[in-house]
């Protein structure tokens, strides 16, 4: 597996756990408010770490532009 597909499982998991999370937020919005609040602090970690990882993969890319140049 390269290093394009790994990103591709990461990308597509991490897809799913914000999907569970809003699912599990919405059904619960009215039963349990506690549950409803992780799942939407899930939600917010799950995009946060994807957009972490964007920005590292961004920032390798540059660099490996940046030492072609040189």
């Amino acid at each position: 597996m390269d290093t394009v597909e790994r990103l591709c499982d990461i990308a597509s998991r991490i897809d799913h756990l914000e999907n569970c999370a809003e699912w599990i937020s919405r059904e619960t919005a009215n039963a349990d408010a506690g549950i409803c609040q992780t799942a939407s602090l899930i939600g917010a970690l799950a995009e946060e770490i994807r957009e972490k990882i964007c920005n590292m993969v961004k920032e390798l890319e540059i660099n490996e532009e940046q030492q072609k140049l040189n």
